[in-house]
């Protein structure tokens, strides 16, 4: 008589299988040690869009000389393309949209952008006063998490929405209802940055 040893030896297998995968992948994770966190950088395109086009090239760090302050983690890496350390920022719990306003010197509300003289020359867009073409216009934030992804769009409390990756696309748009709204133009800058 058998005595029904199917049942145990088809667990006991699934068990021995289920131990064996555990620990292969345990033994091909790649290693991460803390050195290689703490000098960890991400790179985000960002731009301004006005009604059909982008504000052309935004300053370099060295060009915005009526900024206020700059904070530590992050920095303007070239025109349009921001560098941080997701372990200074998320840490301070400052990795945030607002951040990039103001390494730009950009006050940024949920009807309003406030440029710096070095950005558009100190422009005020205003939701009930600046139109686009005859179109009443809002503001809004595109985020792409990358270059292929598909956008989440931010209508309000815009200076939150959250930094969450390496090789993002950030567009702060000024634009008419339904309008689409592209890109940044420097999210292609950003491969050899993040592959280098």
């Amino acid at each position: 008589m058998q005595g029904g040893s199917l049942f145990p030896t088809v667990i006991f297998v699934v068990c021995v299988l289920g131990v064996g995968l555990i620990a292969y992948a345990r033994q091909s994770q790649e290693r991460v040690s803390a050195l290689d966190t703490a000098t960890q950088n991400y790179y985000t395109a960002f731009g301004i869009y006005k009604c059909d086009a982008f504000i052309d090239d935004l300053p370099a760090a060295s060009d915005l000389a009526d900024i206020a302050s700059v904070k530590p983690g992050a920095f303007i890496e070239s025109s349009g393309v921001v560098r941080w350390e997701p372990q200074v920022l998320s840490g301070e719990r400052r990795a945030k949209l607002e951040t990039i306003f103001e390494l730009y010197g950009l006050k940024v509300t949920n009807d309003s952008i406030e440029f710096p003289e070095s950005i558009n020359n100190g422009e005020k867009i205003t939701e009930g006063d600046t139109k686009c073409g005859d179109k009443d216009a809002s503001l809004q934030v595109v985020v792409w998490d990358s270059k292929i992804s598909s956008p989440k769009i931010s209508i309000a409390d815009l200076g939150n929405v959250r930094l969450t990756g390496n090789g993002m696309g950030i567009t702060l748009a000024f634009v008419a209802k339904d309008a689409d709204v592209p890109q940044p133009v420097t999210i292609t800058d950003l491969d050899p940055l993040i592959t280098g």
